[in-house]
């Protein structure tokens, strides 16, 4: 496993231009999923309302057009969006300069949700908007190499009972290994120093969980062009989060009650490999 991180904190590049790119959201009164190139990137339930600004570097393969969509649901078990739904949100980019400041904001795209829709009480809602972007990395390669999940139903199968097993052992060795490239690619896009990339490999190691909570009944959400997979439970929380893997973990302050969390992870089989790693 040290290896494995030392490979990870090796791989740090030095870029002359570092560019982050985030949207700020600001969503009312409904259900709403984001995806970036098909790449899902944040979903929740907002019933009152939200402000929110989202990194989007992880989801940027190469630089080109981009392609942004936001699906907007009801709330529960409403039939339509309400007409208190609104939405509106903003796409650009902060070049890095020095250790971690940003330059002028740089805006890509926009868009502001019009009345005429909130009127109409629609049961969905979609929107897509298209922006392009100039990134000094390319990874596009995992995707366009990583093979067809569509009809390798066993081996996802699998894979949900393998993670699982991983995770109620703390095998942290072998959780580094499925890790191993989605980390290199986070830690570089995301522009990491050395310390922040070690703080990042040391937060993952699987000591912490305390209790595994039991798998539930589950689905498979597929994207981009069925490369990447996502295992879901069947059943919502409140937030409209559907997370198989929950655990929880010792309070920080004594006395509290246990902290709780999950692991929602895209996995994908690169090529030529037989067993899923993460996105």
């Amino acid at each position: 496993m040290e290896l494995t991180k030392k490979e990870i904190l090796d791989n740090a590049k030095t870029y002359k231009i570092r560019p982050y790119y985030t949207i700020k959201l600001q969503i009312q009164a409904c259900d709403f999923e984001l995806l970036l190139n098909d790449i899902p990137v944040f979903n929740y339930s907002v019933k009152g309302g939200m402000t929110n600004e989202i990194p989007l570097n992880c989801y940027i393969l190469k630089s080109g057009e981009q392609n942004l969509k936001i699906k907007l649901t009801p709330i529960s078990n409403q039939l339509q969006l309400s007409q208190q739904i609104d939405l509106s949100f903003d796409v650009g980019y902060n070049n890095i300069v020095g250790e971690k400041s940003l330059d002028q904001y740089i805006q890509s795209a926009k868009f502001q949700l019009p009345q005429e829709i909130k009127d109409k009480k629609l049961p969905y809602f979609e929107i897509k908007i298209p922006f392009n972007a100039d990134v000094p990395w390319n990874y596009n390669y995992i995707l366009e190499d990583a093979q067809d999940l569509s009809k390798q139903s066993d081996l996802l199968n699998q894979t949900v009972n393998n993670f699982y097993h991983i995770l109620e052992t703390k095998d942290s060795k072998k959780y580094f290994e499925l890790m191993k490239e989605s980390l290199k690619l986070q830690s570089d896009v995301e522009f990491m120093s050395r310390k922040e990339t070690e703080k990042l490999l040391n937060d993952l190691d699987l000591s912490q969980i305390k209790k595994l909570y039991p798998l539930e009944n589950y689905e498979i959400k597929f994207y981009a062009n069925n490369k990447l997979v996502r295992f879901v439970s069947k059943t919502k929380d409140k937030d409209g989060n559907q997370y198989l893997y929950k655990y929880t973990v010792p309070p920080l302050i004594e006395g509290k009650l246990d902290g709780e969390g999950s692991f929602n992870y895209l996995f994908y089989l690169p090529k030529d490999k037989r067993e899923l790693e993460v996105f």
